[in-house]
């Protein structure tokens, strides 16, 4: 019987230590089954010349919201590149709402107020551009949206009057009317209101988001967070929506989901040392599925956002008296978190500013005081921390997941929020290395861009979008930013079968236009994916 394909002529980079380079893959049934001349053309089907195109094992995105990229593409775009300005932002959403059916909602998504001279849209400007449609506009960090009063008035509040504020959240007012503007829980407030999602919906994102992400040569995506969608997540049957894209050959990439720790519970009479334990039924946890669809952590928000100046902060943000906020009470999170942890729960947890970095890695501690096992429990973001933080995640075993994107995108907002006597703290990734602290990467699409390239560039060169450096101590080197896109994703996800090229491992690569180790640091973003491989099969080119 004949083997699948040869892939022949290609400048191999294999992110094994014990044999750096190759010149030919060996695929058969989607692994690796010989690399160089372990095998002769002969036994093959196919033989496939790759021109002397560099290649890299795929890049594994560890933080990517992958239904949020497909939803985008059912939304009105009000990015800054597309809505640099408040004028083109309303604009775009008169044009949705002339042309939406009646009485339809139109949801704009991803609006960044640093652009907009630094103030959100109010329900009053969307009210003089929606033709009597609710309308609701996602802001970019997705930690805060604003409301029309339609939609306000459709969520059981007319006139923006008598709007509670939830625990974890805000809606700041005027005159007793909320201004349009809510923040981290308050946004379900009107988010509950909007139509639910299907799982055939869900299928599509997953399709569209999916077909996205490896036309940038990113092979798996850890989506964090799904199920829950008052927090994260498109509907209660978010898992279903993925099975279905699964099973009707509709991804074009793998996919690692994170349930939300709010749809775990505790089952009857389950606990430990007198601590229940939280989990899903049948005692669902990490690990369950295959190469293309597979259970990862569970995830919750501790806090909130840096540029939002919600993020829970040991000093004040500058010029105020707020230190931001957690989501959810410290005897709540404790809870839950270790249950989930005795229940054989991986666990990532988002923790933006410093005060919540500090609790999150007390619960962690806490929880393998009482169960000490090998889990590899995550931290999201670490946007702010200190020298003795990183150290401690390095005594803890705790995985940082960073994103370097955040610094050209958000850099100068997180500056201005947190002030600049304190900006040394921000984005750190460097200070991680420093501690032998293994990261891995990823980019929080769609908050920023999904491009692997643009990330890799930002934790090389880190320069904001002023072309301002941020920090230049914590620039790292190219081969370090590789290793965190294949070997330090696959770590924090707690897979083995990937981010190496080497025989067993799953047929995951990319082809680069350059050879990224070579170009200068400063050409990084001239490089371009021309094809990615997934199951040794090609799933996007660029002249396709």
């Amino acid at each position: 019987m004949a083997l699948d394909t040869l892939f022949v002529n290609g400048n191999i980079y294999t992110l094994d230590p014990s044999r750096p380079k190759a010149h030919a893959i060996g695929v058969h049934q989607g692994r690796i089954i010989s690399l160089d001349d372990e095998l002769p053309p002969s036994v093959f089907s196919e033989v496939k010349d790759l021109a002397g195109a560099t290649v890299l094992p795929g890049f594994q995105d560890a933080h990517c919201h992958l239904t949020h990229i497909g939803q985008e593409s059912m939304q009105v775009d009000i990015r800054p590149s597309a809505a640099p300005d408040k004028s083109a932002l309303f604009n775009a959403i008169a044009q949705a709402c002339q042309n939406a059916k009646p009485g339809e909602w139109v949801i704009g998504s991803g609006y960044n107020q640093n652009y907009l001279d630094g103030h959100h849209p109010t329900a009053v400007e969307l009210d003089e551009v929606s033709f009597g449609h609710p309308v609701y506009l996602i802001h970019n960090s997705r930690h805060m949206g604003v409301a029309n009063t339609k939609a306000f008035e459709l969520s059981g509040f007319p006139e923006r009057r008598g709007v509670p504020i939830p625990e974890g959240g805000d809606v700041p007012c005027e005159n007793g009317q909320a201004v349009g503007l809510l923040l981290e829980t308050a946004r379900a407030l009107i988010m509950d209101h909007i139509p639910p999602t299907t799982p055939e919906t869900v299928a599509t994102m997953v399709e569209e988001g999916s077909r996205a992400l490896a036309a940038l040569g990113v092979t798996t995506a850890t989506d964090p967070g799904i199920g829950a969608p008052d927090h994260i997540g498109m509907c209660p049957q978010d898992l279903t929506g993925y099975q279905i894209a699964r099973d009707s050959g509709r991804m074009s990439m793998r996919a690692i989901v994170m349930p939300y720790l709010t749809t775990l519970h505790p089952l009857a009479g389950l606990e430990y040392q007198g601590h229940p334990l939280y989990t899903l039924d049948l005692g669902l946890r990490t690990g369950l599925g295959d190469s293309w669809l597979r259970i990862g952590p569970t995830k919750v928000l501790s806090d909130g956002s840096l540029i939002g100046r919600s993020a829970a902060m040991r000093e004040p943000y500058a010029h105020s008296d707020s230190t931001g906020l957690m989501q959810f009470s410290e005897e709540f999170l404790r809870e839950r978190i270790i249950g989930a942890h005795l229940a054989g729960w991986d666990i990532a947890v988002h923790a933006i500013g410093d005060a919540a970095l500090d609790s999150i890695m007390d619960i962690f501690e806490e929880a393998q005081s009482i169960l000490p096992r090998p889990a590899r429990h995550r931290i999201e973001h670490v946007s702010v921390a200190d020298d003795k933080q990183i150290a401690r995640l390095k005594q803890l075993g705790i995985t940082p997941v960073p994103q370097g994107t955040f610094i050209p995108d958000l850099g100068e907002g997180a500056s201005e929020a947190i002030g600049e006597d304190r900006a040394s703290l921000v984005y750190r990734i460097g200070g991680f290395l420093r501690q032998d602290l293994q990261f891995a990467a990823s980019t929080d699409a769609p908050v920023v861009s999904a491009c692997p390239i643009r990330n890799i560039d930002a934790m090389v060169n880190r320069r904001t979008h002023l072309g301002r450096e941020f920090n230049s101590e914590e620039k790292i080197m190219v081969e370090q930013a590789i290793r965190a896109y294949t070997l330090g994703s696959a770590w924090a996800n707690h897979v083995s079968d990937r981010g190496v090229i080497n025989n067993g491992q799953l047929a995951d690569f990319v082809l680069l236009s350059e050879d990224i180790y070579q170009v200068p640091a400063a050409h990084i973003t001239d490089i371009a994916v021309t094809s990615t491989f997934v199951d040794g099969k090609e799933v996007w080119n660029a002249r396709w």
